[in-house]
């Protein structure tokens, strides 16, 4: 067992190099050159998430008049370049504690020769694939991701029933007959369940044969490797859907740009109920709450002007729902502030969706909601720092909204090969409830 599962990391480190390197000719063909005020110790080039994607011929287009249908588009879209599967959860255990949790699969079209035919290449079918998993308690983080190559089979998404799976991380809806579209539209993907296993333990009890180094061959001691190679969190959730699925944008058609040069197909599910079980370092905690699904498929995500984005994913406790999506860049005249720790981000779209309790969507321009930071956080790493605004004045005036939306605990940093930030958020002010939050480009 520990023998296959050191091959297996050997071969996930060798494929997160691979996956880095892409990263990084995408981060080189994005940033400025080293004398235009870029290379600050603060956020000291722009982290554009996945690079240069406004126009490519190799890649299939997002397109106003092709609207996406359910349940058909629950399945993957290879000849797009980028897409994913998000899910996340704000939890409570059954003594109160709040948790948030995350688990998304993302695929990637990593053919950059227009001449190459994918599918003579079995073992990467021009596809790669990485999967995120994410716990927040009040005082612990735990993240893993996971590789895998397209044509090896264990990296997928299917619709009828709907899968989404990566080794052994699996969502699996249930198999169930369907008598018209309308079923076949709620019920392709709900109910179903959500069954990972991830992270690392935080604290390692010393074994008998470390606090008696004269007994190192103590047969009954458990040994370092074997805690270390056993997953310090396992989740297995029900999920079921009190809601339809929402459209965002036109019929699914979601322009990040004014002029549209950004744009994806994107809907959610923002009427996800789960309940589970949750192994934390083997405290097995029940848990109820929230969940919202994103499903969102693009070849035009970024630009060399767009630096990255403000996503909010939010439940109010009266039951209506609220996307709220900011695309933002560096304004080239706040270099100044940048060099004194201070990066603020310079608005360059917004958009949103209001879903009332019974599902209706209205989409909001920025002449409907104001999203604005009004508290930063500086996140620490190694190799860089990250100014993250984590407090946000968010208003609605036509729907009398105006909230206060924070995140419920310190640094909430995903250190992925795409670092970002993602965490749970609570809800203060005309409005309460909690939610998610997805900043990158920080």
């Amino acid at each position: 067992m520990l023998k296959e599962r050191a091959e297996k990391e050997i071969w996930q480190i060798a494929f997160s190099a691979k996956l880095s390197v892409i990263a990084v000719c995408c981060l080189l063909t994005a940033c400025g050159s080293p004398d235009d005020g870029t290379n600050n110790e603060v956020n000291n080039a722009p982290n554009r998430f996945f690079g240069n994607m406004e126009t490519s011929a190799r890649f299939a287009s997002v397109e106003r008049n092709s609207p996406l249908t359910l349940p058909s588009d629950h399945k993957s879209h290879p000849d797009f370049q980028l897409e994913w599967w998000y899910l996340t959860f704000v939890l409570e255990n059954e003594t109160g504690e709040a948790l948030g949790l995350q688990y998304t699969l993302f695929r990637f079209n990593t053919n950059d020769d227009e001449n190459t035919d994918a599918t003579n290449d079995s073992w990467s079918n021009g596809q790669q694939w990485m999967g995120h998993a994410s716990l927040h308690t009040i005082n612990t983080h735990y993240f893993e991701e996971s590789f895998a190559s397209g044509g090896v089979g264990n990296a997928f998404v299917k619709s009828q029933p709907f899968s989404a799976v990566i080794d052994d991380w699996t969502w699996q809806g249930v198999a169930q007959e369907l008598n018209n579209n309308s079923e076949r539209e709620s019920k392709a993907m709900f109910p179903s369940t959500l069954s990972f296993a991830f992270g690392q333990p935080k604290q390692v009890t010393p074994t008998t044969s470390e606090k008696e180094a004269q007994k190192p061959s103590e047969p009954t001691a458990i040994t370092k490797e074997q805690k270390l190679n056993k997953a310090a969190v396992d989740v297995s959730l029900h999920l079921t859907a009190s809601g339809p699925f929402v459209k965002h944008g036109e019929r699914g058609y979601s322009q990040k740009t004014q002029d549209g040069r950004l744009r994806s197909y994107y809907y959610s599910q923002p009427f996800i109920e789960a309940q589970g079980t949750i192994n934390v370092e083997g405290k097995v905690f029940n848990v109820t709450g929230k969940g919202w699904f994103d499903h969102e498929w693009t070849s035009h995500l970024a630009n060399n002007q767009a630096m990255g984005w403000d996503w909010f994913s939010l439940h109010f406790d009266n039951g209506s729902k609220l996307m709220a999506f900011r695309m933002h860049a560096t304004n080239q005249n706040e270099k100044d502030s940048e060099n004194s720790g201070e990066n603020h981000m310079n608005e360059i779209y917004t958009t949103a969706s209001y879903i009332t309790e019974n599902g209706d969507k209205e989409t909001l321009s920025a002449d409907d909601i104001s999203i604005s930071p009004i508290q930063r956080e500086m996140i620490e790493r190694e190799n860089r720092s990250h100014l993250v605004p984590v407090q946000w004045k968010i208003m609605i005036p036509s729907k009398n909204i105006d909230v206060s939306v924070s995140a419920f605990k310190k640094d909430q940093w995903n250190d992925s090969v795409f670092p970002y930030y993602e965490g749970r958020v609570e809800i203060e002010g005309s409005h309460s409830g909690s939610g998610f939050m997805e900043l990158t480009g920080y």
